[in-house]
C-alpha cells in the first residue's frame, strides 16, 4: 500500500495565509474625524495595515495597550468579563478583508460548547483580543498587509 499525496476537492480554493500582527500605535491626523489602528508584522519584514477606525474603540485599544484602567467598564471590558464568566477564549482575532475601504474581521472563539467564529468589525475583534488572559493574536490575511 503505498500514500496517496492528499487531492484538493474540484473548486475549492487555497486558503488564505495569515499573519500575525501587533499594534504598532494607534494615532489621530487633524483635522480627521477618525483615528487610525496601526497594524505590523511581528516578524521580518514588517509590512503594515492601517485601519480607520472610530475614536472610542481607539481609545479603548490604547487604554488596554498603555495599561491604563478605566474610571468605568467599557462595552469592549463587558464582552470580554462575559466570556471570561462563561470560560469563552479568544483564539484569535482575523482581519480578513476589505472592500471599498471597509475592513472585515471575525472572532474565533472557543468554550465549553466548543468552537464558534463570529463576523464582526476589526475594532471589536482586536479589542476582544487584546483584553484576553494574556492577549490572543492578531492576524491579518496577508493580502491586506502594504510594503
Amino acid at each position: 500500500m503505498t500514500d496517496a499525496p492528499p487531492t484538493t476537492p474540484e473548486g475549492a480554493g487555497e486558503f488564505p495565509t495569515f499573519i500575525v500582527c501587533t499594534i504598532g500605535s494607534v494615532t489621530v491626523d487633524l483635522p480627521e474625524t477618525f483615528a487610525r489602528v496601526n497594524l505590523h508584522e511581528a516578524d521580518l519584514p514588517f509590512r503594515g495595515l492601517a485601519i480607520p477606525v472610530a475614536i472610542p474603540d481607539a481609545a479603548a485599544m490604547t487604554a488596554v495597550v498603555a495599561e491604563r484602567p478605566a474610571a468605568r467598564p467599557s462595552s469592549q471590558d463587558l464582552l470580554a468579563n462575559v466570556l471570561q464568566r462563561h470560560t469563552i477564549d479568544v483564539v484569535a482575532a482575523r482581519i480578513t478583508g476589505e472592500a471599498g475601504g471597509v475592513y472585515f474581521a471575525e472572532l474565533d472563539l472557543v468554550g465549553p460548547k466548543g468552537r464558534i467564529v463570529l463576523e464582526c468589525r476589526p475594532t471589536d475583534a482586536i479589542n476582544a483580543a487584546l483584553r484576553h488572559p494574556g492577549g490572543a493574536p492578531i492576524l491579518v490575511e496577508e493580502s491586506l498587509l502594504g510594503v
